[in-house]
């Protein structure tokens, strides 16, 4: 996971298919029962404020494009999860 300090970062997806995405609060301490994973239609788009956790957008389908647009500068913050506590992130797919 990781978030940038300097700035948001703005997805939109171009194909109106649902995606998923795994988001923590700011802080630097990060730990894994307090990542949730929120689930999009795909019929809007997500704009991360500076500071907020984030891993990827994963796609529902096989396939997805979406729109990306950050700040100027691009420092980043990183966490790997599994190295870092020795466990993955898991999300267990149903539909609403």
């Amino acid at each position: 996971m990781n978030y940038h300090p300097d700035g948001g970062q703005l997805f939109y997806p171009m194909d109106n298919q649902p995606y998923v995405v795994p988001l923590a609060m700011p802080g630097d301490d990060l730990k894994p029962d307090k990542v949730t994973a929120f689930w999009f239609d795909g019929a809007s788009g997500l704009y991360i404020h500076p500071n907020v956790w984030h891993e990827g957008l994963f796609p529902i389908e096989n396939k997805h494009r979406f729109l990306d647009r950050q700040g100027r500068v691009h420092g980043r913050v990183s966490c790997d999860v599994g190295e870092e506590f020795g466990v993955y992130l898991s999300v267990p797919l149903t539909l609403p």
